[in-house]
Protein backbone atom coordinates (compact mmCIF):
# COMPACT_ATOMS: atom_id res chain seq x y z
CA UNK A 1 0.00 0.00 0.00
CA UNK A 2 1.30 3.43 -0.93
CA UNK A 3 1.86 6.00 1.83
CA UNK A 4 -0.64 8.79 2.05
CA UNK A 5 -0.34 12.35 3.26
CA UNK A 6 -3.36 13.29 5.33
CA UNK A 7 -3.78 17.07 5.45
CA UNK A 8 -5.53 19.03 8.15
CA UNK A 9 -9.22 19.85 7.73
CA UNK A 10 -9.88 22.62 10.22
CA UNK A 11 -9.85 26.13 8.72
CA UNK A 12 -10.08 28.37 11.74
CA UNK A 13 -9.53 27.88 15.45
CA UNK A 14 -8.62 29.96 18.46
CA UNK A 15 -6.90 28.70 21.58
CA UNK A 16 -5.66 29.80 24.97
CA UNK A 17 -2.09 30.26 23.74
CA UNK A 18 -3.00 32.77 21.01
CA UNK A 19 -1.72 35.79 22.93
CA UNK A 20 1.68 34.11 23.16
CA UNK A 21 2.04 34.28 19.38
CA UNK A 22 2.44 38.05 19.19
CA UNK A 23 6.17 37.60 18.65
CA UNK A 24 7.56 35.35 15.89
CA UNK A 25 8.95 31.96 16.80
CA UNK A 26 12.56 31.75 15.71
CA UNK A 27 13.83 28.41 14.46
CA UNK A 28 17.48 29.21 13.85
CA UNK A 29 20.25 29.58 16.38
CA UNK A 30 19.89 33.36 16.44
CA UNK A 31 16.78 35.41 17.09
CA UNK A 32 17.87 37.74 14.31
CA UNK A 33 17.51 34.99 11.72
CA UNK A 34 14.33 36.32 10.06
CA UNK A 35 14.09 33.59 7.44
CA UNK A 36 13.62 31.12 10.29
CA UNK A 37 10.66 32.90 11.89
CA UNK A 38 7.25 31.44 12.67
CA UNK A 39 6.25 31.87 9.04
CA UNK A 40 8.92 29.33 8.13
CA UNK A 41 7.13 26.73 10.26
CA UNK A 42 3.93 27.39 8.36
CA UNK A 43 5.51 26.31 5.09
CA UNK A 44 6.93 22.85 4.54
CA UNK A 45 8.04 20.64 7.43
CA UNK A 46 9.55 22.84 10.19
CA UNK A 47 8.95 20.32 12.97
CA UNK A 48 8.60 16.59 12.37
CA UNK A 49 7.21 14.23 15.00
CA UNK A 50 8.15 10.55 14.75
CA UNK A 51 5.32 8.31 15.92
CA UNK A 52 1.55 8.69 15.97
CA UNK A 53 0.99 7.04 19.32
CA UNK A 54 -0.37 8.82 22.38
CA UNK A 55 2.76 10.90 23.07
CA UNK A 56 3.28 11.75 19.39
CA UNK A 57 -0.25 13.04 18.89
CA UNK A 58 -0.21 14.94 22.19
CA UNK A 59 3.09 16.54 21.14
CA UNK A 60 1.66 17.70 17.81
CA UNK A 61 -1.49 19.03 19.50
CA UNK A 62 0.63 20.92 22.03
CA UNK A 63 2.59 22.58 19.23
CA UNK A 64 -0.65 23.30 17.36
CA UNK A 65 -2.17 25.02 20.39
CA UNK A 66 0.73 27.46 20.15
CA UNK A 67 0.26 27.99 16.42
CA UNK A 68 3.22 25.79 15.44
CA UNK A 69 2.89 23.47 12.46
CA UNK A 70 4.17 19.91 12.61
CA UNK A 71 4.17 16.75 10.53
CA UNK A 72 3.68 13.33 12.13
CA UNK A 73 5.36 10.34 10.48
CA UNK A 74 3.86 6.95 11.32
CA UNK A 75 4.94 3.50 10.13
CA UNK A 76 1.48 1.96 10.50
CA UNK A 77 -1.67 2.59 8.48
CA UNK A 78 -3.82 4.77 10.75
CA UNK A 79 -6.97 3.50 9.02
CA UNK A 80 -6.23 -0.09 9.98
CA UNK A 81 -8.12 -1.54 12.99
CA UNK A 82 -4.78 -2.87 14.28
CA UNK A 83 -3.61 0.72 14.77
CA UNK A 84 -5.99 0.97 17.74
CA UNK A 85 -5.35 -2.52 19.09
CA UNK A 86 -4.17 -1.77 22.63
CA UNK A 87 -5.75 -3.40 25.69
CA UNK A 88 -3.84 -1.19 28.11
CA UNK A 89 -5.19 1.76 30.06
CA UNK A 90 -3.64 5.09 31.00
CA UNK A 91 -3.92 6.91 34.32
CA UNK A 92 -4.08 10.70 34.06
CA UNK A 93 -3.20 12.98 36.96
CA UNK A 94 -4.73 16.30 37.90
CA UNK A 95 -1.67 17.99 36.40
CA UNK A 96 -2.34 16.26 33.07
CA UNK A 97 -5.99 17.33 33.27
CA UNK A 98 -4.89 20.97 33.52
CA UNK A 99 -2.63 20.45 30.49
CA UNK A 100 -5.48 19.05 28.39
CA UNK A 101 -7.78 21.86 29.55
CA UNK A 102 -5.29 24.31 28.04
CA UNK A 103 -5.43 22.35 24.78
CA UNK A 104 -9.23 22.62 24.88
CA UNK A 105 -9.87 18.87 24.74
CA UNK A 106 -10.26 17.84 28.37
CA UNK A 107 -14.07 17.64 28.28
CA UNK A 108 -13.83 15.13 25.44
CA UNK A 109 -11.24 13.09 27.32
CA UNK A 110 -13.33 13.21 30.50
CA UNK A 111 -16.28 11.77 28.56
CA UNK A 112 -14.34 8.53 27.93
CA UNK A 113 -12.53 8.42 31.31
CA UNK A 114 -13.41 7.05 34.71
CA UNK A 115 -12.61 9.19 37.77
CA UNK A 116 -10.45 7.64 40.49
CA UNK A 117 -12.08 8.75 43.75
CA UNK A 118 -10.21 6.52 46.17
CA UNK A 119 -6.89 4.65 46.11
CA UNK A 120 -6.28 1.79 48.53
CA UNK A 121 -2.72 0.47 48.92
CA UNK A 122 -2.34 -2.94 50.57
CA UNK A 123 0.77 -4.99 51.36
CA UNK A 124 0.34 -8.72 50.71
CA UNK A 125 -3.01 -8.98 52.57
CA UNK A 126 -1.59 -7.39 55.73
CA UNK A 127 -4.05 -5.48 57.96
CA UNK A 128 -2.40 -2.09 57.57
CA UNK A 129 -3.64 -0.23 54.50
CA UNK A 130 -3.17 3.29 53.13
CA UNK A 131 -6.28 5.06 51.86
CA UNK A 132 -5.99 8.12 49.63
CA UNK A 133 -9.45 9.67 49.30
CA UNK A 134 -10.78 12.46 47.10
CA UNK A 135 -12.59 13.98 50.08
CA UNK A 136 -9.14 14.95 51.36
CA UNK A 137 -8.71 17.19 48.30
CA UNK A 138 -10.31 20.45 47.22
CA UNK A 139 -13.97 20.35 46.21
CA UNK A 140 -14.38 18.93 42.71
CA UNK A 141 -10.95 17.27 42.63
CA UNK A 142 -10.35 13.53 42.34
CA UNK A 143 -7.24 11.40 42.68
CA UNK A 144 -6.97 10.90 38.92
CA UNK A 145 -8.65 9.47 35.84
CA UNK A 146 -8.40 6.24 33.89
CA UNK A 147 -8.92 5.91 30.14
CA UNK A 148 -8.69 2.92 27.81
CA UNK A 149 -5.83 3.43 25.36
CA UNK A 150 -7.82 2.38 22.30
CA UNK A 151 -10.49 5.01 23.01
CA UNK A 152 -7.90 7.62 23.93
CA UNK A 153 -6.05 6.99 20.67
CA UNK A 154 -9.23 7.33 18.59
CA UNK A 155 -10.10 10.62 20.27
CA UNK A 156 -6.64 12.09 19.81
CA UNK A 157 -6.47 10.99 16.18
CA UNK A 158 -9.77 12.75 15.47
CA UNK A 159 -8.35 15.93 17.02
CA UNK A 160 -5.13 15.61 15.01
CA UNK A 161 -6.90 14.98 11.68
CA UNK A 162 -9.06 18.07 12.09
CA UNK A 163 -6.30 20.42 13.24
CA UNK A 164 -5.06 22.90 10.65
CA UNK A 165 -1.51 22.88 12.07
CA UNK A 166 -0.92 19.12 11.79
CA UNK A 167 -0.25 16.83 8.82
CA UNK A 168 0.12 13.04 9.08
CA UNK A 169 2.19 10.89 6.73
CA UNK A 170 1.32 7.32 7.65
CA UNK A 171 2.18 3.86 6.30
CA UNK A 172 5.71 5.19 5.83
CA UNK A 173 9.23 4.02 6.56
CA UNK A 174 11.96 6.49 7.45
CA UNK A 175 15.63 6.66 8.32
CA UNK A 176 17.65 9.56 9.71
CA UNK A 177 20.57 10.18 7.34
CA UNK A 178 22.02 13.40 8.69
CA UNK A 179 21.72 15.39 11.90
CA UNK A 180 23.59 18.69 12.17
CA UNK A 181 23.27 21.95 14.06
CA UNK A 182 20.85 23.43 11.53
CA UNK A 183 18.58 20.64 10.37
CA UNK A 184 17.80 16.95 10.32
CA UNK A 185 17.60 15.03 7.04
CA UNK A 186 15.59 11.83 6.66
CA UNK A 187 14.77 9.51 3.85
CA UNK A 188 11.03 9.01 3.81
CA UNK A 189 9.84 6.22 1.50
CA UNK A 190 12.95 6.82 -0.59
CA UNK A 191 12.52 10.62 -0.78
CA UNK A 192 14.47 13.27 1.11
CA UNK A 193 12.65 14.93 4.00
CA UNK A 194 14.22 17.86 5.88
CA UNK A 195 13.11 19.42 9.14
CA UNK A 196 14.36 22.02 11.59
CA UNK A 197 13.61 19.74 14.54
CA UNK A 198 12.90 16.02 14.79
CA UNK A 199 10.85 15.10 17.87
CA UNK A 200 11.15 11.39 18.62
CA UNK A 201 7.97 9.90 20.09
CA UNK A 202 8.08 6.30 18.90
CA UNK A 203 8.83 4.63 22.21
CA UNK A 204 11.61 3.00 24.15
CA UNK A 205 12.60 0.78 21.21
CA UNK A 206 13.03 3.73 18.86
CA UNK A 207 15.67 3.12 16.21
CA UNK A 208 16.48 6.83 16.11
CA UNK A 209 17.01 6.91 19.86
CA UNK A 210 19.26 3.85 19.68
CA UNK A 211 21.30 5.40 16.86
CA UNK A 212 21.88 8.86 18.35
CA UNK A 213 21.61 8.46 22.14
CA UNK A 214 23.23 6.32 24.79
CA UNK A 215 21.53 5.05 27.91
CA UNK A 216 22.14 6.27 31.43
CA UNK A 217 19.96 3.63 33.11
CA UNK A 218 18.89 0.31 31.64
CA UNK A 219 17.49 -2.05 34.28
CA UNK A 220 15.38 -5.06 33.28
CA UNK A 221 13.02 -6.00 36.12
CA UNK A 222 12.66 -9.70 35.24
CA UNK A 223 8.95 -8.98 35.54
CA UNK A 224 6.03 -8.96 33.12
CA UNK A 225 2.81 -6.97 33.38
CA UNK A 226 -0.31 -8.92 32.45
CA UNK A 227 -3.09 -6.53 31.41
CA UNK A 228 -6.78 -7.26 30.85
CA UNK A 229 -10.32 -6.04 31.51
CA UNK A 230 -12.66 -7.66 34.04
CA UNK A 231 -16.36 -7.29 34.76
CA UNK A 232 -17.55 -7.46 38.38
CA UNK A 233 -20.92 -7.80 40.09
CA UNK A 234 -20.77 -4.65 42.22
CA UNK A 235 -20.00 -1.07 41.09
CA UNK A 236 -16.46 0.06 41.83
CA UNK A 237 -17.49 3.64 42.76
CA UNK A 238 -14.21 4.93 41.39
CA UNK A 239 -12.02 2.87 43.73
CA UNK A 240 -8.53 1.76 42.70
CA UNK A 241 -6.57 -0.89 44.60
CA UNK A 242 -2.80 -1.38 44.50
CA UNK A 243 -2.13 -4.74 46.10
CA UNK A 244 1.62 -5.30 46.54
CA UNK A 245 2.57 -8.97 46.38
CA UNK A 246 5.95 -10.76 46.46
CA UNK A 247 5.92 -11.25 42.66
CA UNK A 248 4.92 -7.62 42.01
CA UNK A 249 1.87 -5.34 42.25
CA UNK A 250 -1.66 -6.45 41.43
CA UNK A 251 -3.54 -3.28 40.45
CA UNK A 252 -7.31 -2.89 40.04
CA UNK A 253 -8.17 0.29 38.14
CA UNK A 254 -11.73 1.66 37.71
CA UNK A 255 -12.98 2.21 34.15
CA UNK A 256 -15.78 4.57 33.11
CA UNK A 257 -18.34 1.75 33.31
CA UNK A 258 -18.99 1.13 37.02
CA UNK A 259 -18.92 -2.64 36.56
CA UNK A 260 -15.66 -2.85 34.63
CA UNK A 261 -12.07 -2.48 35.81
CA UNK A 262 -8.65 -2.84 34.28
CA UNK A 263 -6.23 -5.25 35.92
CA UNK A 264 -2.44 -4.89 35.74
CA UNK A 265 -0.87 -7.96 37.31
CA UNK A 266 2.92 -7.95 37.64
CA UNK A 267 4.55 -11.38 37.80
CA UNK A 268 8.07 -12.75 37.61
CA UNK A 269 9.34 -13.37 34.08
CA UNK A 270 9.89 -17.06 34.71
CA UNK A 271 6.21 -17.41 35.69
CA UNK A 272 4.76 -15.75 32.60
CA UNK A 273 4.45 -18.70 30.24
CA UNK A 274 3.10 -21.01 32.93
CA UNK A 275 0.46 -18.50 34.02
CA UNK A 276 -0.62 -17.57 30.49
CA UNK A 277 -0.91 -21.24 29.51
CA UNK A 278 -3.24 -22.12 32.38
CA UNK A 279 -6.75 -23.29 31.48
CA UNK A 280 -9.15 -20.33 31.49
CA UNK A 281 -10.97 -21.43 34.65
CA UNK A 282 -7.70 -21.85 36.58
CA UNK A 283 -6.41 -18.47 35.43
CA UNK A 284 -9.70 -16.85 36.48
CA UNK A 285 -9.45 -18.57 39.87
CA UNK A 286 -5.98 -17.09 40.45
CA UNK A 287 -7.16 -13.64 39.40
CA UNK A 288 -10.21 -13.85 41.69
CA UNK A 289 -7.99 -14.83 44.64
CA UNK A 290 -5.77 -11.79 44.08
CA UNK A 291 -8.71 -9.53 43.28
CA UNK A 292 -10.74 -10.49 46.34
CA UNK A 293 -14.52 -10.45 46.68
CA UNK A 294 -15.12 -6.79 47.55
CA UNK A 295 -16.72 -6.30 44.10
CA UNK A 296 -18.20 -9.79 43.93
CA UNK A 297 -17.41 -12.42 41.32
CA UNK A 298 -15.45 -11.36 38.27
CA UNK A 299 -15.24 -12.48 34.65
CA UNK A 300 -12.46 -11.69 32.18
CA UNK A 301 -13.84 -9.66 29.26
CA UNK A 302 -10.79 -9.08 27.06
CA UNK A 303 -7.69 -10.67 25.69
CA UNK A 304 -4.72 -10.90 28.06
CA UNK A 305 -1.70 -8.89 26.97
CA UNK A 306 1.78 -9.16 28.47
CA UNK A 307 4.61 -6.63 28.51
CA UNK A 308 8.19 -6.95 29.83
CA UNK A 309 9.07 -4.31 32.42
CA UNK A 310 12.25 -2.30 32.80
CA UNK A 311 13.58 1.08 33.89
CA UNK A 312 15.33 3.10 31.23
CA UNK A 313 16.67 6.62 30.76
CA UNK A 314 18.96 8.30 28.23
CA UNK A 315 22.00 10.34 29.16
CA UNK A 316 20.75 13.31 27.10
CA UNK A 317 17.37 14.41 25.79
CA UNK A 318 18.66 16.07 22.62
CA UNK A 319 21.37 15.64 20.03
CA UNK A 320 21.73 18.62 17.70
CA UNK A 321 18.32 18.72 15.93
CA UNK A 322 16.87 15.53 17.40
CA UNK A 323 14.98 15.68 20.70
CA UNK A 324 13.43 12.91 22.79
CA UNK A 325 10.21 13.12 24.77
CA UNK A 326 8.19 10.72 26.92
CA UNK A 327 9.08 7.02 26.75
CA UNK A 328 11.66 7.50 24.01
CA UNK A 329 13.71 9.25 26.73
CA UNK A 330 12.63 7.45 29.91
CA UNK A 331 10.66 4.38 30.96
CA UNK A 332 9.59 3.62 34.53
CA UNK A 333 7.84 0.80 36.35
CA UNK A 334 4.05 1.15 35.88
CA UNK A 335 3.21 0.60 39.57
CA UNK A 336 2.51 4.30 40.17
CA UNK A 337 0.68 4.98 36.91
CA UNK A 338 2.93 7.94 36.14
CA UNK A 339 4.41 6.98 32.75
CA UNK A 340 2.44 9.13 30.31
CA UNK A 341 2.01 11.89 32.90
CA UNK A 342 5.77 12.33 33.03
CA UNK A 343 5.78 12.40 29.23
CA UNK A 344 3.09 15.09 29.19
CA UNK A 345 5.29 17.23 31.41
CA UNK A 346 8.08 16.76 28.83
CA UNK A 347 5.77 17.75 25.98
CA UNK A 348 4.52 20.88 27.71
CA UNK A 349 8.06 21.95 28.60
CA UNK A 350 9.41 21.37 25.09
CA UNK A 351 6.57 23.22 23.35
CA UNK A 352 6.77 26.15 25.78
CA UNK A 353 10.53 26.51 25.34
CA UNK A 354 10.30 26.38 21.55
CA UNK A 355 7.58 29.02 21.64
CA UNK A 356 9.73 31.28 23.81
CA UNK A 357 13.22 30.67 22.42
CA UNK A 358 12.82 28.89 19.09
CA UNK A 359 13.98 25.43 18.05
CA UNK A 360 17.64 25.92 18.91
CA UNK A 361 20.28 24.57 21.26
CA UNK A 362 19.31 26.97 24.04
CA UNK A 363 15.66 25.87 24.10
CA UNK A 364 16.58 22.19 23.93
CA UNK A 365 19.16 22.54 26.70
CA UNK A 366 16.60 24.41 28.82
CA UNK A 367 14.03 21.69 28.18
CA UNK A 368 16.50 19.00 29.20
CA UNK A 369 17.45 20.84 32.39
CA UNK A 370 13.79 21.34 33.30
CA UNK A 371 12.75 17.72 32.83
CA UNK A 372 15.67 15.35 33.38
CA UNK A 373 15.91 15.63 37.17
CA UNK A 374 12.18 15.19 37.70
CA UNK A 375 12.06 12.16 35.40
CA UNK A 376 15.09 10.61 37.07
CA UNK A 377 13.51 11.19 40.49
CA UNK A 378 10.32 9.40 39.41
CA UNK A 379 12.41 6.53 38.03
CA UNK A 380 14.21 6.20 41.37
CA UNK A 381 10.94 6.36 43.35
CA UNK A 382 9.21 3.65 41.32
CA UNK A 383 12.34 1.50 41.23
CA UNK A 384 12.72 1.73 45.01
CA UNK A 385 9.06 0.92 45.60
CA UNK A 386 9.26 -2.12 43.35
CA UNK A 387 12.39 -3.34 45.13
CA UNK A 388 10.91 -2.67 48.57
CA UNK A 389 7.62 -4.47 47.93
CA UNK A 390 8.40 -7.27 45.46
CA UNK A 391 9.95 -9.72 47.89
CA UNK A 392 9.24 -12.10 50.79
CA UNK A 393 11.57 -10.44 53.31
CA UNK A 394 10.06 -10.33 56.81
CA UNK A 395 12.29 -7.41 57.74
CA UNK A 396 11.14 -5.36 54.76
CA UNK A 397 7.54 -6.37 55.46
CA UNK A 398 7.88 -4.88 58.96
CA UNK A 399 9.43 -1.73 57.51
CA UNK A 400 6.59 -1.45 54.99
CA UNK A 401 3.93 -1.81 57.65
CA UNK A 402 5.59 0.94 59.69
CA UNK A 403 5.60 3.12 56.59
CA UNK A 404 1.91 2.39 55.97
CA UNK A 405 1.05 3.50 59.51
CA UNK A 406 3.06 6.69 59.06
CA UNK A 407 1.45 7.46 55.70
CA UNK A 408 -2.04 6.93 57.11
CA UNK A 409 -1.60 8.79 60.40
CA UNK A 410 0.89 11.59 59.65
CA UNK A 411 -1.21 14.08 57.72
CA UNK A 412 1.59 16.27 56.23
CA UNK A 413 3.39 13.18 54.90
CA UNK A 414 0.18 11.83 53.39
CA UNK A 415 -0.63 15.18 51.78
CA UNK A 416 2.87 15.28 50.27
CA UNK A 417 2.36 11.80 48.75
CA UNK A 418 -1.02 12.84 47.31
CA UNK A 419 0.42 16.04 45.89
CA UNK A 420 3.26 14.21 44.17
CA UNK A 421 0.94 11.49 42.84
CA UNK A 422 -1.30 14.18 41.33
CA UNK A 423 1.64 15.51 39.34
CA UNK A 424 2.31 18.62 41.36
CA UNK A 425 5.84 19.61 42.24
CA UNK A 426 5.24 22.96 43.97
Amino acid sequence: MLPKIIPNLRLNETNEFQDDLAQPILIGEHKGDKKNSLSHLKTGFGITVIGCGLSGMITALSFAARGINSTIIERQNIESPSFFNDIRTTALTDSSKVFFEKLGIWEKIASISGPINDIYVADNKAPEMVHFASNELQVGQVMGYLVENKNFKKLLLTEVLTNKHITIIDNSSYDVKENNNNKCILTLNGSVHECDLLVVCDGSNSQTRQKYFSCETNKPYTQYALTFIVQHEKPHEGSAVEHFMPTGPFAILPLKDQNFSSVVWTIKSDMKDAVLNLPKDEFLHMVQQNFGLFLGDITIKSEIASFPLRAYSTNKYYNKRIVLVADSAHVIHPLAGQGLNQGIKDIESLASNILEFGANTHSLETYQNMRKNDNNAMLEITDTLNTLFSNNSRILHTVRQFGFKAAEKVSPFKKLLIKYAMGRRK
